[in-house]
């Protein structure tokens, strides 16, 4: 029993250390000051007065600012001629003071009456809100866990969501309580949230927008900031906002998104006016917010996607696409100096391209990756097999100079990712691409040659992958290598000798990290397979063929296979 007691109490302070080291991570305590500020807005700039007191006023003097009733308010004058007391009524949205008018004796009584009408703060209203800020607080770390966007946020993904979740909801709240002399007028077509939900879809995807384009809208009423007209408008334009840059391919997509935003936003407008009973005569100007509300966001996250792409050294579909155009000068660079190696990387491209789709992962992100993986061979590329003709350099060489030669293809490549301003994640993908395996070829040798080796000597510098992408981007490179060494392949023996690669990648503890389960290696088995074949123009087998599939990896295959990966 003390021992079952011991082993609960030293869960309980594990799981309570872990918890208050994800709490005092840069983005959650980040979020707890945005929280604060908020609480402080918020209480700041609740739904009571826009003046705190009346001593800033005087009858004869020049009046500084604007004082608009945010609640009706009835009072008692008292008539100066002894007749009977007058009603007067102050409505919600009237003007009390006007800036720059000499403040009359009657506008000061209807100002200390208004300001006298006004409900004092209660401390329970306020912890209240405390509490709710907190409540939001709390849900926004659950909105970018794993269990609900369904991966690991980067950190810079986590500051950004933070940073436009805090400005939303802080900024709903300060135009909410600015805009009280527009009676009747939607404070959510004051602000933009599709131009959040569109930077939020754009950065880490559709489905984080979604939730966001829920939960930012639904913070902002709780708090406040909008009201039921304001909510629904708000609603709309971030769900047609989170959707509209699907599979978006170009950065002139965002100002069609803002046309279809425009459209979205007018038909939530015109429900609204309809659902209020609205003159007829109201129904121009707003509609005119509305669709200028969807323009304008598109055209703003259009203006704000370079420098947060660059700020952030972030992966976005539109730079993805800039990155894959094949005229970029490195990428001619490496076809002049290397034409082997640019062939082998398109391959690569296809290949993993193909298969990336087939199980949901990043195509986009794959491709360029490829493209990318092999940039490090550009420095000397006849050591490297498919650069070569009939002369092969690592013959007049000593086996731990040529893996030397090999290895450094790997850091060579991530030096010129980082100087050409590459994202993260493709350099990722060129320091991965061969994991921490051991060059086998140049190992054996140099151990017929020496009485000690040692295997760390002949690792490649890198991680085993640590994404689909990643792992898809390796696969590809060795089943390209090494599919040339089949004799006239055909579709079976295809099948075949890439399950062998794959085996021999898994057994060695390459695909561990990298999220793929036995289904998406089957998958990209497949995808890898209906490639190659159209590319050998391989045709559909009769049994007769299938039988000679068994006899996929000839004798002396395994060790040109070798060669072939090891020189790649």
């Amino acid at each position: 029993m003390k021992i079952k007691l011991k082993q609960i109490i030293k869960k309980i302070k594990q799981n309570m250390g872990a918890s208050l080291k994800r709490l005092r991570s840069g983005p959650n305590l980040f979020s707890l000051a945005l929280c604060v500020v908020a609480a402080v807005i918020i209480t700041a700039n609740g739904n009571e007065e826009s003046v705190r007191n009346t001593g800033n006023f005087e009858t004869g003097k020049v009046a500084d600012r604007d004082i608009v009733a945010v609640i009706s308010v009835s009072f008692i004058e008292e008539s100066a001629d002894e007749t009977e007391p007058v009603i007067r009524n102050i409505e919600k949205g009237q003007r009390i003071i006007r800036k720059g008018f000499i403040i009359t004796e009657a506008e000061m009584k209807a100002l200390n009456a208004y300001f006298n009408s006004l409900p004092k703060r209660d401390p329970r209203n306020i912890m209240g809100f405390i509490f709710l800020i907190l409540m939001f607080y709390i849900l926004l770390i659950i909105l970018r866990g794993r269990i609900v966007i369904g991966r690991e946020m980067n950190v810079s993904e986590k500051f950004l969501l933070t940073s436009l979740a805090g400005f939303y909801i802080i900024g709903s709240v300060l135009l909410n309580n600015l805009s009280h002399g527009f009676e009747g007028f939607p404070v959510a077509l004051m602000i933009p949230t599709a131009l959040i939900i569109m930077i939020i879809a754009v950065f880490t995807g559709t489905r984080t927008a979604m939730i966001m384009a829920l939960a930012l809208p639904l913070g902002a009423y709780f708090l406040g900031a909008f009201d039921n007209y304001s909510y629904i408008i708000a609603l709309v334009s971030g769900a047609a906002a989170s959707t509209v840059l699907h599979k978006a391919k170009n950065r002139m997509s965002l100002i069609k998104a803002g046309l279809v935003i425009a459209a979205a936003n007018s038909f939530a407008v015109i429900v609204i006016l309809l659902l209020s009973q609205a003159a007829l005569y109201d129904y121009p100007i707003i509609i005119f917010w509305a669709v200028l509300n969807g323009i304008i966001s598109g055209m703003l996250t259009l203006g704000f996607l370079p420098p947060l792409e660059h700020a952030l050294n972030a992966v976005t579909p539109f730079r993805l696409m800039e990155l894959s155009d094949l005229n970029a000068p490195v990428l001619r660079k490496l076809f002049t100096a290397a034409p082997g190696t640019y062939s082998h990387s398109l391959m690569v491209a296809n290949l993993s391209e193909q298969a990336c789709q087939d199980i949901g992962a990043n195509a986009l992100l794959a491709r360029v990756g490829a493209y990318y993986h092999d940039i490090g061979k550009m420095d000397n590329p006849d050591y490297f097999v498919e650069n070569q003709t009939a002369y092969n350099r690592h013959d007049e060489i000593a086996p731990r100079l040529s893996a030397t030669i090999i290895r450094s293809h790997l850091k060579l490549g991530v030096e010129k990712a980082q100087s050409l301003g590459l994202p993260k994640d493709v350099i990722t993908i060129i320091s991965e691409h061969h994991g921490n395996s051991v060059i086998s070829w140049f190992y054996n040798k140099a151990s017929e040659l020496e009485n000690y080796v040692d295997a760390e000597d002949f690792v490649y510098p890198g991680n085993p992958p640590r994404s689909r992408e990643s792992a898809v981007v390796m696969l590809a490179d060795i089943t390209e290598a090494a599919i040339r060494t089949l004799n006239k392949p055909t579709a079976a023996k295809i099948e075949k000798f890439i399950q062998q690669l794959f085996d021999d990648k898994a057994a060695h503890g390459q695909l561990s990290d990298s999220d793929l389960s036995f289904r998406d290696l089957e998958t990209i088995k497949k995808a890898f397979v209906k490639v190659l074949a159209g590319y050998y123009h391989s045709r559909i087998e009769y049994p007769k063929q299938k039988e000679e599939a068994d006899e996929a990896m000839p004798a002396g295959t395994r060790t040109q296979n070798e060669t072939n990966e090891t020189l790649e």
